[in-house]
């Protein structure tokens, strides 16, 4: 497949945002005044869509060109991009004394992952769940037919599963039922993805500033700027957690910011093909595994070493 470079920029923002979000829940503002808690878990959602957004796409496509799926292949693939880089990132944990060897375990067998470790059995749960959409998806040839259903199901998800969720133990518990919404809305897109380059110069203008709105909505949406935007006295601390529980308007707002970056030109595809943004986006798996490790040691600086919270 030919690379697509906004994607690789769109991923770098997600890992900077829970960069910059779990830099300042350890008290290490980007600049002072600059609070940026909150931004992790929006970051996150952003990782699911693109996700479920290549990956959809990629399987759909074989469908589409009659072409049969490995699906011992897909999984093997799947596996050697997740576990290797989390084994050494946990025995490097281990190592250095910041987690016991039975926890570490229970974190690489996917039964038990805390902090920001929450997402690696999200993650590798939807991949689960491909099978199934292609089964479903693969026999409809409308796309409207296939967003439908898309749509239906995360509706009806939603209804039984409510957006809620914790990361912090004794109480986290791997299910992506909370977070397949977010991922169905990437597989919508996927299946709309052919018809992006298609549509007129008219409808192009209308997806690019609906990207714009939305970005504008997810800045907004920073709990820091929010709190300034409502009058709250410089210094007030914000509940960075006031947003977390808006998973399917993050994957929507997010979903247009995606649609408004694929366009042939505009800001948004410009900013996300930054060659930097892109760098990072390459390698945003690694910085999401051992960041947390990094701030701990500028955190505690000579003292134990520890994982910031989520």
């Amino acid at each position: 497949m030919n690379r697509l470079e906004p994607l690789d920029g769109l991923r770098g923002l997600a890992v900077l945002l829970v960069l910059a979000s779990h830099a300042s829940n350890a008290g290490l503002d980007l600049a002072p005044g600059l609070h940026a808690n909150g931004l992790g878990r929006p970051g996150v959602f952003l990782f699911f869509v693109l996700s479920s957004f290549l990956l959809t796409g990629q399987l759909l496509g074989r469908v589409s060109q009659r072409e049969p799926i490995c699906w011992r292949r897909f999984a093997a693939r799947r596996l050697l991009r997740i576990v290797p880089a989390y084994a050494l990132t946990l025995g490097v944990l281990v190592a250095l004394g910041v987690m016991q060897a039975g926890p570490a375990l229970e974190h690489l067998v996917l039964l038990r992952a805390e902090h920001h470790f929450w997402t690696i059995p999200v993650e590798v749960l939807f991949y689960l769940t491909l099978p199934v959409l292609v089964l479903v998806l693969g026999p409809l040839r409308s796309p409207l037919a296939r967003i439908g259903v898309l749509a239906a199901m995360a509706i009806g998800l939603r209804l039984v599963f409510a957006p809620d969720f914790t990361s912090e133990p004794p109480h986290y518990r791997p299910n992506v039922a909370p977070f397949l919404p977010i991922f169905l809305v990437g597989s919508a897109l996927a299946v709309g993805a052919p018809y992006f380059s298609k549509t007129s110069e008219r409808t192009q203008l209308v997806l690019k500033l609906a990207g714009t709105l939305s970005a504008v909505c997810l800045v907004l949406l920073t709990p820091s700027i929010w709190g300034a935007l409502q009058g709250v006295p410089q210094g007030t601390p914000i509940e960075h957690t006031r947003f977390h529980l808006w998973f399917d308007l993050f994957a929507l707002l997010w979903a247009a910011v995606l649609v408004g970056a694929l366009q042939p030109s505009g800001w948004l595809r410009a900013v996300a093909s930054w060659a930097p943004l892109r760098w990072l986006g390459q390698i945003s798996y690694s910085v999401y595994l051992l960041h947390a490790l990094v701030l701990g040691y500028f955190v505690e600086r000579g003292g134990a070493l520890g994982l910031p919270a989520d």
